[in-house]
């Protein structure tokens, strides 16, 4: 056994005993009529502005008035906190709005950026229902002193749900077309230049397929499972390309061994990854299995859960991994405070989709590797102050080996596309939200991430912010009328590049994106929308010599029926 696992071991001994200590122990005296469990929790999450919209998580026939803000790929600061509020806070009338199978918005924007969003979802049969999603977004206008950058993404997907007997299934299929140009550089430093728009282009297309089978029995000693299935195939205009398949199963058994209410679960969670890569100089295909054996309690005031993590992969340091896991969550005073710990770990895929998805500006040829969580740690508490007031405070801390970082490639003759470098890296992370909605007219959120990084071998956490934040305020006055306001900022980050050969470290300056929207609504059915973009003009980069465009304004039209 290696010295990182003794250490991972060790430490996460220390962590249980302390959670059984004061969380699992004294929850044994408490009522067992108490009833503390969330169900059905307000999540906002802090948008991740590579997407210009959302494609709804499940089928749904009713669509109430969509959110005015549209988050373009210009508008990048990528912030993965998520808040999970305890109260549940006043919804929004639905009974103001009828239900319809069938959602359009379309508009265009001041820099030539036409938007077309259409998804429709509906009732094949009593158990079988169908959902349809088409979206387009480009923009056709170049950032000033840059080389061309215009872009395009299309997508479209199309799925089915089944209610079976005893089962529920759902199958999904899904094709992107995305266009970029790799445009991070000022033709008048290249006078000798002569620029070809299709030489400093890049296609990514992918097209997927999803099956996930559910079991919906739900008696104690009945064998509970959920297996998954997918495809996805990448390729681009270079010879690159990643076919991938990733399986997953977890198969439970819950039973009511003890006196006190609750139940507990023994099951295992299975999981097998495959990758067959390919570019115009090497080709490779790639593994990883991996097995939880876990125990499950759950109660009104707690859950608890205990397992082993167990991953072979023949590429690290050693083959087999093994990681003890720990979860527990305890939930007090009637819903309104939730404490919640854990700790893992394991080993996932820097897969080409991956990074092409975080980063489409990376190079046709870039190392792929599979990055080791040593340990991961987080902690938190999540509490309903009011009635109307919700808070989230918590810890991450991650040891990993392997973790990607985007640095100029050396090889790019006008330093104008990345490639990936690992390096090992421990990181903690303290992150703060809240959310306030007095009533249905207001809604506002805020949220608030530190990073600390330490390095085992580079000197900087390339491109990677020491802290980032969000802030969000919607306004609906009238029943007709909605406003929202928006305030993005990020810290300056350090970039790794190259200059007549020389390697040098730059910083890209702070990012602040401020936006302010509105829509009115005609009738239940029609609606028309318009939304400033980048108020302050700041052409911030989302990567290095990759600025955004300034100032925009969007307007459009909103139809269900």
């Amino acid at each position: 056994m290696t010295t990182s696992v003794k250490k991972y071991i060790s430490s996460l001994f220390g962590i249980f005993s302390v959670f059984l200590a004061v969380g699992v122990l004294p929850l044994l005296a408490q009522n067992h009529e108490e009833r503390v469990t969330i169900e059905g929790a307000y999540r906002p999450t802090i948008k991740d502005f590579d997407k210009i919209y959302v494609m709804p998580e499940a089928p749904e026939t009713a669509f109430p008035p969509a959110d005015t803000s549209i988050s373009t790929l210009e508008r990048y600061i990528n912030s993965k906190a998520e808040l999970e509020l305890l109260s549940p806070l006043p919804p929004r009338d639905k009974s103001k709005y009828d239900s319809y199978n069938n959602f359009l918005m379309a508009g265009m924007g001041s820099r030539l950026s036409p938007l077309f969003n259409y998804e429709h979802s509906s009732a094949l049969t009593r158990d079988t229902r169908f959902g349809l999603g088409i979206g387009h977004y480009s923009s056709w206008t170049d950032i000033e002193d840059y080389a061309p950058s215009d872009f395009m993404n299309n997508s479209f997907n199309i799925s089915l749900d089944n209610n079976l007997d005893s089962h529920k299934l759902h199958t999904s299929a899904f094709y992107h077309f995305d266009t970029y140009r790799y445009y991070g550089f000022m033709p008048d430093e290249y006078p000798n230049l002569q620029i070809d728009k299709e030489r400093i282009g890049q296609q990514y297309q992918q097209v997927g397929l999803n099956a996930r089978l559910s079991s919906n029995e739900t008696d104690l000693g009945y064998l509970q499972h959920e297996i998954g299935v997918q495809y996805a195939y990448l390729f681009d205009k270079y010879e690159s390309a990643e076919h991938a398949v990733l399986f997953d199963a977890d198969l439970g058994m819950t039973f009511d061994w003890f006196d006190f209410a609750g139940n507990q679960t023994i099951g295992v969670e299975v999981d097998a990854d495959f990758y067959v890569n390919s570019d115009s100089l090497t080709t490779g295909n790639d593994f990883l299995v991996g097995a939880m054996p876990y125990l499950h309690l759950s109660g009104d005031f707690y859950q608890l859960r205990l397992g082993l993590r167990v991953n072979y992969q023949d590429k690290q340091s050693q083959s087999l991994w093994l990681y003890p896991v720990i979860r527990g969550n305890l939930y007090l005073l009637d819903k309104k405070l939730e404490f919640y710990a854990g700790a893992d770990g394991g080993i996932h895929r820097n897969s080409y989709q991956g990074l092409v998805k975080e980063n489409p500006w990376i190079g046709s040829v870039v190392p792929l590797r599979w990055e080791n969580t040593l340990f991961a740690f987080d902690a938190g508490l999540r509490a309903a102050v009011a009635q109307s007031v919700d808070l989230h405070v918590g810890l991450r801390y991650s040891d990993r080996e392997n973790s990607p970082f985007f640095i100029t490639d050396p090889a790019a003759a006008q330093a104008n596309y990345f490639t990936v470098i690992y390096d090992g890296m421990s990181e903690f992370t303290f992150l703060a939200e809240a959310g306030w909605m007095p009533s249905e007219k207001w809604k506002v959120e805020a949220a608030l991430q530190f990073h600390q990084y330490t390095l085992d071998s580079i000197s900087s956490a390339w491109q990677k912010p020491a802290w980032e934040s969000d802030f969000s305020v919607q306004w609906m006055p009238l029943d007709r009328w909605s406003f929202k306001a928006g305030l993005q900022l990020r810290s300056e980050m350090e970039a790794l590049t190259y200059k007549n050969g020389v390697e040098i470290s730059e910083t890209i300056e702070q990012a602040t994106d401020l936006s302010l929207g509105a829509e009115y609504r005609f009738s239940n059915t029609f609606s028309a929308y318009i939304q400033a973009n980048n108020l302050l003009n700041q052409n911030y980069m989302r990567y290095y010599n990759y600025p955004v465009q300034g100032f925009q304004l969007h307007a459009g039209i909103k139809i269900r029926f």
